[in-house]
Parts: C-alpha cells; structure tokens; sequence
C-alpha cells in the first residue's frame, strides 16, 4: 500500500513538473539613426503576441530617456546619448526624436508615441534625431537586422533556434486624434508630462516554481489519508 501511495505521488509530481512548450518566439526590428548620419540596429525578441515602442528599446539595451504625454503615449528625449543633455520639454527648439514604424512597406510616422504603439512579429521601429518633420531614417531591411524568416509552420523550438528568424503577423492600429510628432518642437511640457530613465533593460522576476510545492502538498495529502484508511481497517 505505501509503495503504491509513493508511486502515486511521483507520479504526480512528475506530472505538475512537466513545463509547457516553450511559447514562440517573436523578433521586431529597431532602427537608430543619428543627427551624424551613424545608424544602429538591434533585433530584439519576445515571447508575447505584441510589445510596445518603449519596450523595444527598453530591451534592445540602447540608453534612452523619454517624456510621457499622457495618452498619446511617451516622446523620447535623449536616445543613444544623443542629445547629450536632455533638452527643455523634451524636444527644445532644435533637431528632435522622430518615431516612425514599418511593416514591410516604406516608413510611416508614428502616430502614437512609443509607449502606446505596439509592434508585432516583424515589425520596425525607427527613429532619426534630425530638424522638421518626416525626416525617416534610412532604407534598412527587416532581415538585414533580424534574418531571413522562418516558414509560417516552423515549430517554435525551430524558430528560437533558426537565428532570429521571425514571421510577420498582420496588425490593425487605429489612428489616435492627435500625435506625439504634432506636438513637437515645443519648449515647454505637457501638463502630465513625466520623465522617465533607464540604464540597461531590466530583467522580469522570476516566478516561483509552482510544481514542487503542489507534488509535495499532493503526496502529503495522499499519505495521511491512506494512514486514515489504514488505521481504520486495522480497528481499536
């Protein structure tokens, strides 16, 4: 009886262990292009259906700080270390950050700021410190920051090892009333407006490991009542 309870509760312990398949595995595009005419690119991947402009460059590790414009989305004010002070209101009077997206097509400028627009898989972000408006930056392909794309029915195991392989999925983005680029250059802030810094991206936390505890609560429950039962047979 007790090797069975024990079986029984290996069993179940192997059982809640067992992770899911690994999610799959996004890649968006970032495109940087200085007021020098230096340009940099990172790829960056992602396991959920969609990640914002800010979150790209949070994760592509590029130095940046941003004003928030309530809900127009956030302006960046300093990217890349370019400007080398973060100007009044965020754009001064001079060059700015202009933000701009591309999905397979030419650039378009953003109509949200970065912390309200979102990209899916094989989308690009671009932004161009430059002075008057649609100024996009350069010609640069998705695969010649990314890789080529995996086919559609790629595995997600293939795709997380297929060198940032990615597949594009369509997406709809509504147009807002007003944009982040209608606002810029001004010298002065949004009322709501809020500054925000990063270093390096930061990391998720990591969650507690369920599996173990929950075998361990099985099997202990599993054994008292097996005790109780046993106890039970046996009489006064």
């Amino acid at each position: 009886m007790w090797l069975g309870a024990a079986t029984a509760a290996a069993l179940i312990a192997a059982f809640l262990s067992i992770r899911p398949a690994h999610a799959a595995i996004h890649h968006a595009a970032l495109v940087i292009q200085h007021a020098g005419g230096s340009v940099i690119t990172r790829c960056v991947a992602f396991a959920e259906d969609q990640i914002t402009g800010l979150q790209l460059v949070e994760r592509s590790g590029v130095q940046y700080e941003a004003q928030d414009f309530g809900s127009i989305g956030s302006a960046m004010c300093q990217l890349d270390r370019e400007p080398s002070t973060v100007p009044s209101g965020c754009f001064g009077s001079g060059p700015y950050w202009q933000y701009f997206h591309r999905q397979g097509g030419p650039w378009q400028t953003s109509a949200f700021g970065a912390s309200s627009s979102l990209l899916r898989d094989g989308d690009m972000d671009g932004w161009r410190y430059a002075v008057g408006a649609n100024q996009v930056p350069g010609n640069v392909a998705f695969a010649s920051v990314c890789g080529a794309r995996v086919p559609p029915a790629a595995t997600a195991t293939q795709v997380a090892h297929a060198s940032n392989d990615a597949t594009p999925v369509p997406t709809a983005t509504p147009a807002p009333s007003t944009s982040v680029e209608a606002l810029a250059p001004s010298d002065s802030p949004h009322p709501k407006a809020v500054l925000t810094s990063t270093g390096p991206p930061a990391q998720p936390p990591n969650s507690t490991a369920l599996g173990p505890w929950l075998a361990f609560g099985s099997m202990a429950i599993l054994l008292l009542t097996l005790g109780a039962v046993n106890l039970r047979r046996r009489g006064p």
